[in-house]
């Protein structure tokens, strides 16, 4: 009885132990990300993935190579715009990257017990939530308290471009977005700022282009401030 006790407490410990581990490797994560938007921008998806076979046998689990946050507009969604099949990437989609409790509490969930390396931070061209809160830079109401929260988030990353004329596209103040939500990943989660310390993740910065579909990558963030 105590032989079998203790493999089944080593068992226990093993796959609690291994729920943790990146289930693939997050550069190897961001070439099939990339690849991904490659065939997607050229129509050439993939036919695998998405068979009675494998929701079969997800329905016992999943293990996502990546963590894709992304707005919630509804041209952009990740999966088909990276060309990821099921149980492939764990998306959480918010208005503009606003970030509350839940989705950081998302992606953090994600990482300790999913496996997921990798963190793509996705914003887009002509953002209407980035378009929002540049227009309410001086202090102006959106006519309601959940609206006001939403852009209040974004504000502090667009301060520099405060009365000034909009880039085309919206596409700068976006990317001032995108970079201020990969910082603030770092700077409001302890969980992601240990593990990113530790090189056992990456945080991509990245825009998708409404005209053409393709994504641009800026370079992995890192930081030297969390020890």
């Amino acid at each position: 009885m105590k032989i079998i006790s203790w493999l089944f407490f080593a068992v226990i410990m093993f796959n609690a132990q291994a729920s943790t581990e990146a289930s693939v490797d997050p550069a190897k994560a961001l070439r099939m990300i990339k690849n991904g938007n490659i065939r997607f921008v050229k129509h050439n998806l993939r036919n695998d993935g998405q068979s009675k076979k494998d929701i079969m046998r997800l329905s016992e689990g999943q293990k996502p190579h990546s963590i894709v946050l992304s707005c919630s507009d509804s041209r952009i969604p990740p999966e088909l715009v990276f060309d990821q099949k099921l149980g492939e990437i764990f998306v959480v989609r918010t208005a503009g990257q606003s970030l509350d409790d839940n989705a950081i509490g998302s992606i953090e969930y994600a990482l300790e017990h999913l496996g997921a390396a990798l963190i793509i931070v996705m914003g887009h061209t002509s953002c209407g939530a980035v378009k929002a809160a540049h227009s309410t830079l001086d202090g102006s109401s959106l006519g309601t308290t959940s609206l006001d929260a939403l852009v209040h988030d974004l504000h502090p990353r667009l301060q520099s471009f405060k009365s000034k004329k909009a880039s085309n596209d919206y596409e700068s103040e976006s990317w001032a977005n995108v970079q201020g939500v990969t910082a603030d990943l770092v700077t409001r989660s302890k969980l992601i700022a240990e593990k990113l310390a530790k090189n056992k993740i990456m945080i991509v910065p990245a825009m998708y282009h409404l005209n053409s579909g393709a994504v641009t990558f800026r370079d992995e963030y890192r930081t030297s401030k969390v020890k």
